[in-house]
Formats: structure tokens, C-alpha cells, sequence
């Protein structure tokens, strides 16, 4: 039957809901059929539709006196931000009802919940921690691309498809830089979990993206220590972070290796402007761990001592956090974007690797926080006899060595510091390859050289005219003049 909740008298802040719905009620269609989770301000449902045919959860809010007007502005705001969102790494959103009447949010329903199980099982290892953490990052950048700074992660708010892919969950607390934020509008503090709350979020911020990186930082250190760094949530807790560093990690557990140390202080730093910038680079960081620049603070393995945290609070008095971000989440991403540059050793022309290399270049001094993956890709059968696939992917095997030092050779006269480049062998198909890898790490930009025409690439198109069409980022095709006049 279908079953309508009885509105009571509205406030003058948010209506008040006196209906709470029960197993085997039909609201606008959809059918209620498992509780899955009751909490405070919602309850959460499992729900089939005759029209939707995938797995769905329908989130029911709890509207009465006895809680506060961020419960009901915060719904209404999930709704407006989950909406608009696209992409695998948040719920589909199905359908919602009219807030002065029937209040419900119906989304997809995602099973997987390997983060919180795997917390549960903490500490782990530091390949295992990348290994988790680093899809988590990937799902936060591509709502940072979208403008949203969920600003309430933590394991419980992030599930996996079946793929592996991190799903990000429960916009509750969430800003949207170009929607109204309905917490300022009701003067309300949102409900966030203070144990992953950043110190910026303690005064109140809401607009730096940064903040995710933060908590980033926090689930990271979770993973490696079975610890949250400043405990569970009192007065203590949230005004330390607003002074020191957390206790390191190494403190904690002595397995855990000094680049994974500098990557959660680089994400736990007390202000935005000294962590990564992007959630990007921290999962980058994570799965090329070469590539972390170690500091004395990598390998610190005690507490700090009472003249140390003495100077941070003396610090902390005099420095000020910055009460608003002057950048949206997407126009900071292209603040420290990640070029990836496809450089055929063995057909470019001289004339055209200076080419790319100028663009290249071009690119470091325009943003002094790119970073770039060198990459170049070989044919299985190449400066080898061998027919064994693993033995000529070897890294120590002749073709592979030789390629790593041309590759560094004609880099080094960009004289770019370590963090900012790294250097990629793969076998294949070189513009496979190059999509590949531009998909799997979220990069920003290819920089490629185009080959002369033939006979085979007029049949079979050219590896640029491939990257062109099918790359998910933008693509620089590098000529030089007398390629222009060979391909004509």
C-alpha cells in the first residue's frame, strides 16, 4: 500500500516529520524491504522499483524537534550535490521526494566495504596501505574536479564496486562551491567525525579541498598504526591538531617505511598550504613511493620532545589560518596537474625530441608544481632474441636498462627536482599503453611527438591520431616543420 508521512505545523527553520516508515511500505514506488542501518538523524532501507532494476538504498531522515536544523538542511543539501554529481565513484542517484512532504533520498546501493574491514585488521603493510588508499584518492580528485569538498571522509562513508573502484558516500556534510552552503545558511556546525577532522574545519572552513587531503592523511595513518593520530573525539584531541604534529607513526609501528611516514605528515601538515595540493598526487605518491623525497621527519620514531612541542604552540599562537580558500576544488587541480610525456626513443626524429622537450619545458615553468611520467613503450621483440614476455620485461634486461638511460639522458637538462618526474618502461602497444596509464593515474595532459606518414599508418592510424581520439585528458601532439611537410 502506499504510504504517505503526516506533516506536522512547520517551524520557522525546517518541518518537522512525525512519519517514520516500516517494512513493506511503498513510497512513491518503491518498496521497502530490509532495514540496513539506523543512526540518529536518518535510516537507511533497501528498496526495489519495478522500473529500476539495480540494487538500491533509499535514506529516510529523522525531522523531529529534538534535532537540530542542520539535520534537515543537510539532506536537502545531499540531495542537490549527489544529483549532480557523475561518474563511478559516487552512488547513481535514483530519486528524491518533496522535503515539505515525503522526505527520501533513493540511491544506488554499493556493496563493498573493504576499508572498514580492512581497518579492522591494522595495522598493515605499506604496499597493502597503497594498494587501498590509493583508489580512495582517486575517487576524491574526481569530486574535487566536480567541486565538491565532501569534508566528512572516513572509512565508513567509502565502499568499492566490484572492480575496485572506491565509491565515496554520504554528502551530508558536503559543500559545492557553486551551490549555496546550506550549514553557513542555518549557522550549524556540520556533524563531521572530529577524529578525521582537519584543523581548518575546527574554525569553521568549508571551502578548501584540502581538507579532504587532510583526512586522507588521517585514514592513512589508521592503516599503518591501527591508531587515529590524536584519539577519539574530546577537547584535547581536537585542539592538538590545531598545534602539532600527531605522534609519528614509526612511534607506533616500526614496520612502517619512512616514504609512507613523509606522505601522511605531507597530508597531515596543521596548514593547507603546506600539504599535496591534490588528491591526485597523494595517490601517485602511494603507488610510486620511489618518488617520495624523504626529510628528517621521515624517519622519526619517538615523540617529540618538550622543547619541540613547545616552539609548535608558541607558533600556533602567532599564525593564522586562512578563513577562505581563494581557489575552487577544480581550478586547484591545475595548480599541480600531472603530464604524462610519451617519448619514442627509437623513430623521433632529433629534431623532434628537442621539440617535446621544449614543451616540456614550457609546461614546468608555466606550473611549478606539475609533475610528469616519462614513458616510454617497447615492443616485446625489441634488441632481444629472447621469446620468453617475462625475461624481456625484466628491468635488469638489456633493452630495458638501455631504454631507462636514454630516457633520463634526454631529461636531464630539464634539471627538474625528483618529486616532480618519474621514468615508466612498458611493453605493448604504445598507444594503448599510453591511454592506459593516462586512465589508471588520472593524468592531465599527454605530450607526444608525431610520426611521418606511410602506407600503414594512412590504414591503420598513427599512434597521436589514437591517443587524440581515445585519451580521457587533453593531448599536445609536438611537430617540428619538416614533420609538418612529411606528413602533408
Amino acid at each position: 500500500m502506499e504510504k504517505t508521512p503526516k506533516v506536522s505545523a512547520s517551524r520557522s527553520d525546517h518541518v518537522e516529520i512525525i512519519y517514520e516508515a516500516t517494512l513493506g511500505d511503498t513510497v512513491d514506488g518503491f518498496k521497502l524491504v530490509k532495514q540496513i542501518v539506523e543512526s540518529k538523524v536518518s535510516t537507511l532501507y533497501r528498496v526495489t522499483h519495478p522500473d529500476y532494476p539495480l540494487a538500491m538504498v533509499m535514506k529516510v531522515p529523522k525531522l523531529h524537534k529534538k534535532l537540530p536544523p542542520s539535520t534537515y538542511s543537510g539532506f536537502e543539501s545531499e540531495i542537490r550535490i549527489l544529483s549532480g554529481l557523475r561518474g563511478p565513484y559516487t552512488p547513481r542517484f535514483i530519486a528524491s521526494g518533496d522535503m515539505a512532504e515525503c522526505p527520501y533520498l533513493v540511491m544506488e546501493f554499493i556493496e563493498g566495504d573493504v576499508l572498514p574491514q580492512a581497518i579492522a585488521e591494522a595495522p598493515l603493510s605499506a604496499e597493502r596501505v597503497a594498494v587501498l588508499m590509493a583508489p580512495v584518492c582517486k575517487a576524491v580528485h574526481e569530486l574535487h574536479r566536480q567541486n565538491v569538498i565532501h569534508l566528512d571522509l572516513r572509512p565508513a562513508n567509502i565502499r568499492n564496486r566490484e572492480d575496485g573502484t572506491a565509491v565515496i558516500i554520504d554528502f551530508g556534510s558536503a559543500h559545492h562551491t557553486h551551490l549555496p552552503d546550506m550549514y553557513e545558511d542555518a549557522h550549524e556546525d556540520a556533524p563531521h567525525s572530529v577524529a578525521y577532522m582537519a584543523p581548518e574545519q575546527v574554525h569553521h572552513i568549508r571551502t578548501d579541498s584540502r581538507s579532504d587531503i587532510y583526512a586522507i592523511g588521517v585514514m592513512l595513518y589508521q592503516m599503518a598504526t591501527a591508531k587515529l593520530p590524536f584519539g577519539q573525539k574530546n577537547i584535547f584531541s581536537v585542539k592538538r591538531r590545531l598545534r602539532s604534529a600527531p605522534l609519528p607513526p614509526r612511534a607506533i609501528n616500526a614496520g612502517v617505511p619512512p616514504w609512507l611516514q613523509e606522505i601522511i605528515y605531507a597530508c597531515m601538515e596543521i596548514y593547507p598550504d603546506n600539504r599535496f595540493a591534490t588528491a591526485q598526487k597523494v595517490a601517485y605518491m602511494l603507488s610510486h613511493p620511489h618518488m617520495v623525497v624523504l626529510s628528517k621527519r621521515s624517519y622519526e620514531n619517538s615523540p617529540a620532545s618538550l622543547l619541540i612541542k613547545t616552539r609548535q604552540w608558541i607558533h600556533s599562537l602567532g599564525a593564522n589560518i586562512p578563513q577562505h580558500s581563494r581557489l575552487h576544488p577544480a581550478e586547484r587541480l591545475t595548480t599541480a596537474p600531472h603530464v604524462l610525456v610519451a617519448l619514442d626513443l627509437g623513430h623521433a626524429s632529433l629534431a623532434l625530441k628537442d621539440a617535446i622537450r621544449d614543451a616540456v619545458r614550457q609546461r614546468s615553468q608555466m606550473q611549478r608544481q606539475t609533475f610528469f611520467t616519462c614513458l616510454v613503450i617497447l615492443k616485446e621483440n625489441d634488441n632481444t632474441d629472447s621469446e620468453d614476455p617475462e625475461l624481456i620485461r625484466d628491468e635488469e634486461s638489456p633493452q630495458h636498462v638501455q631504454a631507462q638511460v636514454e630516457l633520463r639522458h634526454w631529461f636531464k637538462p630539464l634539471d627538474l627536482p625528483q618529486s616532480q618526474v618519474n621514468f615508466q618502461v612498458h611493453y605493448g602497444d604504445p598507444a594503448e599503453e599510453i591511454i592506459a596509464y593516462a586512465s589508471h593515474h588520472l593524468v592531465d595532459q599527454i605530450i607526444l611527438g608525431a610520426r611521418g606518414s606511410g602506407t600503414m599508418h594512412r590504414l591503420l592510424g598513427s599512434v597521436s591520431q589514437k591517443v587524440l581520439a581515445y585519451a580521457p585528458c587533453t593531448v599536445t601532439v609536438v611537430k617540428t616543420r619538416k614533420d609538418v611537410v612529411h606528413q602533408e
